[in-house]
């Protein structure tokens, strides 16, 4: 069967102005598309076939385009990951402090050669004079004002949740920076890996979807709405929060009593715990040598995992390895 989101891929092409952070070495770079597959081409952009071009970002601010952007700011992990796959470095002239971490960071090996680090820092950003500058829709408004007045072309996006959003954001930017052709590069690899995943899930359907839910140390979940939630619907299983209200990031409070109630047959744990490099390795071990949750399914069965945090809490193109890893720990005899 073909993945649902292909099937809307030249709807969101036609729409893609108005559409619209956290371990990996083997980042989707421009390299990359040529061992996978998908070479990019070196097509002439829109902006340069037709003159200037409009483009509106999650905020509904419309920015005017009229050359390739060549001094690109980017001060979110995810754009720093989607355009690391659009643009060559040279064009990127800084990041985010947050891509050169690679317990959180799909691109952190790529973005060493980058000079400039960042945080919303007003005076840092407007002394590199870039022509365009990706934040993020929460944004400090003030520091963005200031930007704006200061005559940068600013655009900001959403940490989307459902992989058709993020590819609708992915072809957004790549026509922001000139590269339509590779935006829809990208969009046909995420496809492609979702493809793979659902064609092995429907070969061999499983009478009942098996229950999993993730586990933080603050002793919550992510239910509906997150982008756990979409990464667990495509590795072919069911959340087990997913009935329960969540806040407006997705998450659910769930004491140890419930979490042995809802006795899901798969535990996810953090791969990473903020500030405090041994963390996910502790909470890992009190979980599983717990008494209280000793008749867990999923420490019983020793389906207690964790996936690289770079993965799971990724809204770029590499949420597909998120979607990947859980399939392969779900069920590993047809993803052998």
């Amino acid at each position: 069967m073909t993945h649902q989101f292909k099937s809307i891929k030249w709807f969101i092409v036609s729409i893609t102005v108005v559409l619209f952070t956290v371990f990996s070495p083997s980042a989707f770079s421009q390299g990359e598309y040529e061992k996978s597959g998908f070479k990019t081409l070196n097509t002439q952009a829109d902006l340069n076939k037709k003159g200037a071009i409009r483009v509106t970002d999650d905020l509904n601010n419309t920015v005017k385009i009229s050359s390739k952007p060549q001094r690109i700011v980017s001060v979110t992990l995810m754009t720093d990951e989607i355009l690391l796959s659009l643009v060559d470095k040279s064009r990127l002239i800084a990041v985010t402090t947050l891509s050169a971490d690679p317990e959180i960071s799909n691109v952190a090996a790529e973005v060493i050669d980058i000079p400039n680090k960042l945080t919303l820092n007003v005076e840092t950003i407007i002394s590199l004079n870039p022509d365009l500058v990706f934040l993020a829709n929460w944004s400090d408004a003030g520091k963005v004002k200031q930007l704006k007045e200061a005559g940068l072309k600013v655009l900001q996006f959403k940490s989307h949740t459902n992989v058709s959003e993020i590819e609708a954001m992915i072809l957004t930017i790549a026509r922001a920076v000139g590269e339509t052709k590779k935006g829809e590069n990208i969009v046909d690899w995420m496809n492609g890996k979702l493809d793979v995943i659902e064609e092995k899930l429907s070969s061999e359907p499983q009478k009942e979807k098996l229950t999993v839910m993730d586990y933080g140390t603050w002793g919550s979940s992510f239910g509906k709405g997150s982008s756990w939630d979409e990464i667990i619907k495509l590795a072919g299983l069911k959340n087990a929060v997913a009935d329960f209200k969540s806040d407006q990031w997705g998450n659910v409070p769930i004491s140890k009593e419930k979490l042995v109630e809802l006795n899901p047959d798969i535990l996810i744990l953090p791969g990473w715990v903020w500030g405090d490099p041994t963390g996910a390795d502790k909470f890992y071990k009190n979980i599983v040598s717990d008494p209280a949750l000793k008749n867990l399914k999923a420490v019983k069965n020793n389906r207690v995992f964790r996936i690289p945090e770079a993965h799971k809490s990724s809204t770029s193109q590499y949420i597909v390895y998120a979607v990947q890893d859980l399939a392969k720990l779900a069920y590993p005899d047809i993803f052998k």
